[in-house]
């Protein structure tokens, strides 16, 4: 029996298939508010908590007989911020914290897993086909222009990727537009289409010491939505450290819309 910590998004069904596919038997937590409904129904067994509610998850796991855990999907950072009652594990966490970055929090998590016997786990050896290589995805490439945005973009979205501030950083005409933190990629990508007012250039990165068990960068066909709103023209991710959901659709939508999707 695997476990799965499923929040928001559309990653966690991915994931849950693959796991299903490989053979496991999969009991998935999900966070109220956040996780699709669905998913907990395809579940093995499922329990759904708040935020504040991690000790029982985590018994919830250990009576299941868990030894391995995996995690997938957002929580929204933000939830820091509502003041979540918490268990009394829970506090001991937080407590505990040097600072509340997303790498901070979810390492101490791990900890507290491994505490209990059960070991996080990366997802990436599940998720090879989703990987994309380096190449152009899209019909369209890059034009001139829009390399050069999108190699100065990368430099600084791995420069803020290493201060775990986020992932995600937006360009026009060789200036950074908008920087992602706690609101995420999307809301990141709709303020920088605010602000730039068209050919924006979007770079999204895996943090330079990124550990693949929490927190790996993630595309899917809500971001390239947001893209297409933001009449952004160009987006780069990171081949090999990247994972692209439904890709056929991304890239269809992206076709369509007249974006350049790479990976790099």
């Amino acid at each position: 029996m695997l476990g799965l910590f499923a929040g928001g998004g559309d990653f966690p069904r991915h994931l849950l298939e693959a796991l299903t596919k490989a053979g496991h038997a999969v009991c998935v937590v999900g966070f109220r508010g956040e996780t699709d409904p669905r998913l907990l129904r395809r579940a093995a067994k499922s329990f759904c908590g708040s935020v504040g509610e991690y000790g029982k998850m985590i018994e919830f796991l250990r009576a299941a007989g868990v030894r391995e855990a995996l995690m997938a999907g957002y929580v929204r950072h933000t939830h820091i911020y509502r003041k979540p009652r918490m268990d009394s594990l829970t506090s001991r966490i937080f407590s505990g914290l040097l600072d509340r970055r997303a790498d901070t929090l979810l390492t101490a998590a791990a900890l507290r897993l491994k505490a209990a016997g059960i070991t996080l786990v990366s997802a990436m050896p599940y998720l090879k086909s989703l990987i994309p290589e380096r190449g152009t995805l899209t019909r369209r490439a890059p034009t001139p222009e829009e390399w050069k945005d999108i190699e100065f973009g990368r430099g600084m979205a791995q420069r803020i990727a290493g201060l775990d501030i986020g992932q995600t950083v937006c360009v026009r005409d060789l200036a950074v537009v908008a920087v992602e933190a706690l609101e995420g990629t999307d809301e990141a990508v709709l303020r920088g289409g605010r602000i730039a007012r068209g050919k924006l250039v979007v770079v999204k990165v895996a943090k330079p010491r990124q550990d693949f068990r929490f927190d790996v960068p993630v595309v899917g066909v809500a971001t390239v939505d947001c893209l297409r709103r933001a009449r952004a023209t160009a987006m780069a991710v990171e081949a090999g450290r990247t994972i692209l959901l439904d890709r056929p659709e991304v890239v269809r939508r992206a076709d369509r819309a007249g974006i350049a999707l790479v990976a790099v």
